[in-house]
């Protein structure tokens, strides 16, 4: 797999959100109402650009860097393609990258799984301190500290001051912090 094919992949990926995004708010109304806009109106105009973008992108990786050999170049070494290499076919992912990111990708997806049951808070808390203790290399008293501190200044912020009551899974409700 190569860096465009990653670039168009992710152009195609942009693209299908925009088209879900479209659809979405098709089901809302795109048109003008009594009162003014209807709900949908302006995340169709947002679809669309998305969408818009998204294959830009994917047509532009697809066909950026393809330089066509000269054909008697070609002709007297037909072992090897007519196109030069450019730098987005070189590979995408270089021996031991994909480990690297499976490294931080698998503690993310559980975190995210044990959102529902432990709650936003209490889910980052173990992530975070996972996170710093095996990638940052920090000890685990610390990271504790640091990752508590932080939760607990996110609690601050979005229960009282934005007064956004994120998901609390059935631990906090338990210790009355709800």
């Amino acid at each position: 797999m190569t860096r465009r094919h990653m670039e168009v992949g992710t152009g195609l990926a942009l693209a299908l959100i925009g088209a879900v995004t479209l659809y979405g708010s098709l089901e809302n109304g795109i048109g003008w109402t009594e009162i003014g806009p209807a709900a949908g109106y302006f995340p169709f105009r947002i679809g669309l650009l998305i969408v818009v973008l998204g294959l830009a992108i994917a047509v532009r990786y697809a066909l950026i860097g393809r330089q066509r050999r000269p054909a008697r170049l070609a002709a007297a070494d037909p072992a090897h393609p007519t196109e030069a290499v450019a730098a987005f076919d070189a590979r995408f992912f270089e021996p031991g990258s994909f480990g690297r990111i499976l490294v931080l990708f698998v503690p993310t997806a559980i975190a995210a799984a044990l959102i529902p049951s432990l709650g936003l808070y209490l889910a980052s808390v173990l992530f975070l301190v996972f996170s710093m203790w095996k990638l940052g290399q920090v000890p685990v008293w610390k990271g504790l500290l640091i990752s508590v501190a932080v939760m607990v200044a996110f609690y601050l912020i979005f229960e009282f001051w934005f007064q956004v009551p994120l998901e609390k899974g059935v631990v906090l409700p338990l210790l009355g912090l709800e």
